[in-house]
């Protein structure tokens, strides 16, 4: 307990001289070596100690004593080549007592005493047998201690709660009330069956069953409802613990080596680790000149596991509530030790029913089950489905048994937990792989679970679209061409093909033409939509009559099959005045179908000399073809 008048520190104390004189049997003029101690002879143990000071750790387990000192003297380095089986460990402390208080575990109340009184935290939340309200704590809390002598001058007085957001968790000095008026009254209490180790310590007494470091508030239910669960501190500043818990507490039960947590008004909620009996082989410390037993915990010094205020404070793994906080201080080695009080060794040896369930109240109502129907989804689709609002949804899945060919060979059985929304929908992710899956579905609200809802869900395979081939064909426009046009590069043959694969090379050959015409050949890629375009114009504007005659025209692909035919066209240039600059050719193998394609926006430029030649009546004259722009 930290008083508000005389702050304790938290420096460990050196501990007095353990001595306890009486018999021993065991004759050692007689032994050849080191002997073994009974150690379930209490006799034996005290005549073994009867020379030996400072004892402040007291263990046995399998036949042997574990003694923890500050410092090894002659006489304990005397009692350790006796006896083979007893095992000293040096640098143990006496401990100061801790403590501080609330009514959700961890919390803070104030206690008063003519000393001045003080501040303590709570353990854990619960109800008797009876059905009364309760809260375990540390017993020293409810002692009126003196931390330089160790006396007890009588009881303290259960006070109320400590304002949260002044505690000392919260950034603040602690010891105002909350003004919620006084918790209740003490009930059970114990702090190391009251045996003062001070005096002579060849006259103190061994560790009891009954050294516990523990007691109990019977809670005034008309100021104040008991609630399970342990506070994370982080809502302090509201005054209200309760609303943001750690963890529920579902059982009490014996600790585990590894991690471990602690919540509390000093330091709030903290981390620690449980020193293993390999390491601290003893049952009972010496916390503030009184035996308790518990279990040791280890903490770096720049984040303890807990400080003078802390004591009382709740001590959990998960959800299983596994003590008390009793006392600790520094070890000078960068660590912090604290001791907790085991609870469910308290709870035995005091007698003290507790449930963290009210006794005889009714179990809440299981929800309703969940409303999910059989649904067909893409790979990782949403499943979809009702239950109560805001309740947690647990899901289960796993390929169908009887899917036959639709089964999902590949995937695994799955498991999640979802959260419906305010309106009760609840969504997840379903399985990447193709098939039957059998799903089923529990809500969870305030710990019940619904009936199970069962359905089924299909993935289907995803379906890659073959887009339909489009059929081939070559447009050319227009048909028939006045020798004056067919040197205007505006009006130039347009030759239109499609039906090939996007990327594919074309290639144009005109492979007919007037008299002591050449052939020639021009090379395009087909676009996004598998069509390619080439434009055909003469360049001699000077004597536009030499390019009057009939030209044919074969355009093939390169990703051609041997079942895949040339597509074929032609057009004509004719003198002007025979020509009606008209007419188009759209055919699939050389036809004379009609249609127009527009001409707006295309850029025909002629190509290099080169490129094909007309030789007529032994001139040369450029023929030159070009691809048309896209509009």
């Amino acid at each position: 307990m930290q008083k508000k008048i005389v702050q304790s520190s938290l420096a460990l104390t050196a501990a007095a001289a353990l001595s306890l004189g009486s018999a021993f049997f065991a004759s050692p003029a007689m032994a050849a070596g080191p002997q073994k101690l009974d150690v379930q002879s209490d006799k034996q143990i005290q005549k073994a100690l009867s020379e030996v000071e400072g004892v402040n750790a007291y263990g046995e387990r399998n036949g042997k004593l574990s003694l923890g000192v500050e410092k090894i003297t002659p006489e304990i380095e005397e009692l350790t080549k006796k006896f083979s089986n007893v095992k000293v460990t040096e640098g143990i402390k006496e401990l100061e007592p801790y403590a501080k208080n609330d009514l959700v575990g961890g919390a803070g109340y104030l206690v008063g005493s003519p000393s001045g009184g003080g501040v303590c935290s709570t353990g854990f939340s619960g109800w008797d047998d009876a059905g009364n309200p309760v809260v375990l704590t540390a017993g020293h809390c409810s002692k009126d201690y003196n931390p330089s002598t160790g006396a007890i001058k009588g009881a303290t007085v259960v006070n109320e709660t400590e304002l949260p957001s002044t505690a000392q968790a919260a950034g603040g000095e602690g010891f105002d009330k909350s003004g919620l008026g006084v918790i209740g009254k003490w009930g059970f209490t114990s702090y190391g069956s009251g045996d003062l180790l001070s005096g002579d310590p060849k006259t103190w007494p061994l560790p009891k069953e009954s050294d516990i470091d523990f007691a109990v508030i019977n809670v005034d239910k008309s100021k104040y409802n008991v609630k399970n669960g342990v506070t994370d501190w982080t809502t302090a500043k509201t005054d209200d613990l309760s609303t943001k818990l750690a963890t529920d507490i579902a059982k009490v039960g014996p600790h585990t080596e590894g991690k471990i947590q602690k919540s509390g008004r000093t330091t709030g909620l903290t981390e620690g680790q449980v020193i293993p009996r390999s390491e601290y082989d003893f049952d009972f410390q010496n916390v503030g000149g009184y035996w308790v037993h518990g279990f040791g915990v280890t903490s770096p010094a720049s984040k303890p596991f807990s400080q003078p205020g802390d004591s009382g404070g709740a001590v959990f793994q998960g959800d299983t509530a596994v003590g008390v906080i009793s006392g600790g201080g520094p070890q000078g080695d960068g660590t912090e030790f604290g001791w907790v009080a085991d609870l469910d060794y308290s709870l035995e040896q005091s007698g003290q029913s507790f449930n963290l369930q009210k006794p005889g109240t009714e179990t809440p109502e299981a929800p309703a089950a969940p409303v999910v129907k059989d649904q067909t989804i893409k790979p990782n689709g949403d499943v979809k489905g009702k239950a109560a609002a805001n309740a947690e949804v647990k899901v289960d899945w796993k390929p169908a048994a009887d899917a036959g060919t639709n089964s999902a060979q590949a995937a695994k059985d799955g498991s999640k937990t979802v959260k419906a929304d305010a309106d009760g929908n609840i969504v997840l992710e379903g399985p990447a792989d193709a098939g039957d899956y059998d799903y089923t579905a529990t809500a969870i609200v305030g710990g019940q679970e619904s009936k199970p809802t069962e359905f089924t869900v299909t993935v289907e395979e995803e379906k890659t679209e073959t887009p339909t081939p489009v059929e081939r064909a070559i447009t050319v426009d227009p048909k028939e061409i006045a020798a004056s046009d067919f040197v205007k590069q505006d009006k130039a043959v347009k030759i239109t093909v499609k039906g090939f694969d996007e990327g594919e090379k074309v290639s144009l050959k005109v492979v007919a033409g007037p008299k002591n015409v050449k052939g020639i050949e021009l090379d395009e890629t087909a676009n996004a939509d598998g069509v390619a375009k080439f434009s055909i114009y003469g360049t001699s504007a000077s004597d536009p009559s030499v390019y009057v005659g009939k030209y044919d025209v074969s355009v093939t692909g390169a990703n051609d099959t041997e079942d895949e035919s040339a597509l074929t066209g032609s057009f004509k240039v004719v003198a002007d005045d025979q020509g009606n600059g008209g007419g188009s050719d759209d055919g699939k193998g050389g036809g004379d179908g009609g249609g127009d394609l527009p001409r707006t926006g295309a850029e025909l430029t002629g190509l290099a000399a080169g490129a094909g030649l007309l030789l007529v009546g032994g001139a040369a004259v450029v023929l030159t073809m070009r691809r048309v722009k896209k509009n």
